[in-house]
């Protein structure tokens, strides 16, 4: 009887724990913030490792021509927004009062850890060229004697000195942090663009047999999407579709700029995909409503942001979050993704040669 009574009692406890324990989500997994000392497991990968770049199309043509790297910039998504329409008066769980709301995120890596990603890419990607027997020409060297189209003189982003800048593909604009190597400066670029530059030299390139080029890429590491299609990372109150947003890292092209730009051609290397890795590097933590936040020293959208309140008052609820990058996995993930976009751009230059 009493075997009997405890085995009930024992059965009992067991499905209470059971019940609890469904209710009650587990511990999430700590999040080591980015740093070069996290970053560092990461460098264990071999400059130079075998990757499948990612499909890309290109008209440049360098045969029998000097060429030289005039700039390598690498994009990093710190911050991102959409205009989306709340589910039911509701947007990630939040109570939202107006028909449209915008829906953003930001981040704040650490820029050292990101220069130390920035000067691997750099060095892989030259080790990629070696490989595939691509040479160029010493750019101060090269520009000493021939003059440039497009001179590489502002500074990249460092400590205390970020580098921002905005692209809008269709109703999301995505703000990155512009990274150069160290010790290399990149072209000015206003919001027109990167501009004619000096157009003496672009004619007398051909001539010479001179080319100049920029590289870029970008690492975009958010989706936020309207379909109702996606879930969301964070879940929403009411359980319901809806607007959402995920990390989500990927090799995308730079916007405003390209995989490869032949300055005296006006010639092209294009990624014609985006390399998307789905794997989980980073949390988002819902932050409270208010007005958009730009940084200071982003004055084109500052500007920007100066015409669409001339234009229309910005009334609109804003549901933000904060993107919690780990260190390990998103180097990692840095790291697999700039090899695949230097693969890229050593094929392009290969087969320009």
């Amino acid at each position: 009887m009493h075997s009997r009574l405890h085995s009930c009692i024992l059965a009992t406890a067991c499905l209470l724990a059971g019940s609890a324990w469904a209710q009650t989500a587990p511990a999430a997994r700590p999040i080591k913030p980015l740093s070069t000392a996290t970053a560092q497991e990461a460098f264990s990968r071999p400059l130079g490792a075998a990757t499948r770049p990612p499909q890309f199309t290109s008209s440049i043509n360098l045969k029998g021509k000097r060429s030289y790297i005039a700039e390598y910039l690498l994009l990093i998504e710190v911050g991102g927004e959409r205009p989306v329409k709340p589910d039911a008066g509701l947007l990630l769980g939040q109570s939202v009062s107006t028909e449209l709301a915008t829906l953003a995120f930001r981040a704040e890596p650490d820029i050292a850890a990101l220069q130390a990603l920035t000067d691997r890419a750099w060095l892989d990607l030259q080790t990629r060229l070696a490989a595939r027997g691509v040479v160029v020409a010493d750019a101060a060297e090269t520009i000493s004697r021939y003059g440039a189209v497009y001179e590489a003189t502002e500074p990249g982003s460092v400590e205390g000195a970020p580098v921002y800048i905005e692209a809008k593909v269709g109703d999301v604009t995505r703000r990155y942090l512009v990274m150069t190597p160290t010790g290399m400066k990149m072209v000015k670029r206003t919001v027109a663009g990167i501009g004619l530059g000096n157009v003496a030299a672009r004619l007398a390139f051909p001539a010479q047999g001179v080319e100049g080029l920029s590289l870029a890429m970008a690492i975009n590491v958010s989706a936020l999407d309207d379909t109702g299609q996606r879930q969301s990372s964070l879940l929403q109150a009411d359980g319901s579709g809806g607007p959402a947003l995920s990390p989500l890292l990927e090799l995308a092209p730079a916007p405003g700029a390209a995989l490869v730009h032949a300055h005296a051609q006006l010639e092209l290397a294009n990624l014609n995909e985006a390399l998307m890795l789905a794997t989980e590097f980073g949390r988002l933590r819902p932050l409270l409503s208010g007005k958009p936040r730009r940084p200071p020293s982003d004055p084109i959208g500052a500007l920007l942001g100066l015409g669409k309140r001339l234009l229309a008052p910005d009334n609109n609820t804003r549901v933000e979050s904060q993107l919690e990058l780990d260190g390990p996995s998103t180097a990692r993930l840095i790291v697999f993704a700039t090899a695949a976009g230097n693969q890229a751009m050593a094929e392009a230059l290969k087969a320009a040669q």
